[in-house]
């Protein structure tokens, strides 16, 4: 009979030290889980992504130097700049029939109002629509994407 409590509590012992490992691994697979999944969610959606644009500040007026290069151009009817994070958004939407090697030549001139530095360090996305509606072929070539790199001086389209 002492022989099987004897027993039993050395069971016992090993039981719990069997569960206090269990729950010191369970323990640490959440706190692994919380630091994949929501540690540092409270930080920007671009996390550190944007160090060092404090450097290349953009003008405020940057949108409307791109609208200035194009005043005079008369197949243009509507151009949207946006900037977020180090993308530079450019949306031109052509209202006349313009070929679309045209349109890349005139879309690359908004890099002008651009300084040379924060073209090193922003990158540019084209978007190349046209309102212009006819049965001709070249239209249906529209809309028309492009990017440059930061890295490149090339618009690739």
């Amino acid at each position: 009979m002492k022989k099987n409590k004897k027993l039993k509590r050395n069971n016992n012992k090993v039981l719990l030290v069997l569960l206090g490992i269990l729950l010191i691994c369970f323990a640490l697979i959440g706190y692994e889980f919380y630091k994949y999944f929501y540690a540092g969610t409270g930080s920007t959606k671009y996390g550190d992504r944007l160090e060092g644009i404090e450097k290349y500040p953009l003008k405020e007026t940057l949108s409307d130097d791109i609208k200035d290069i194009y005043k005079d151009t008369s197949s243009i009817g509507k151009i949207n700049v946006q900037v977020k994070g180090k993308i530079i958004y450019i949306t031109i939407d052509f209202k006349e029939n313009v070929k679309v090697n045209a349109a890349k030549d005139l879309a690359i001139k908004s890099l002008d109002a651009i300084e040379e530095e924060y073209l090193n360090f922003y990158e540019v996305q084209y978007i190349l629509t046209s309102s212009y509606e006819t049965n001709e072929t070249e239209t249906k070539y529209f809309p028309v994407f492009g990017a440059k790199s930061s890295d490149s001086s090339k618009v690739v389209w």
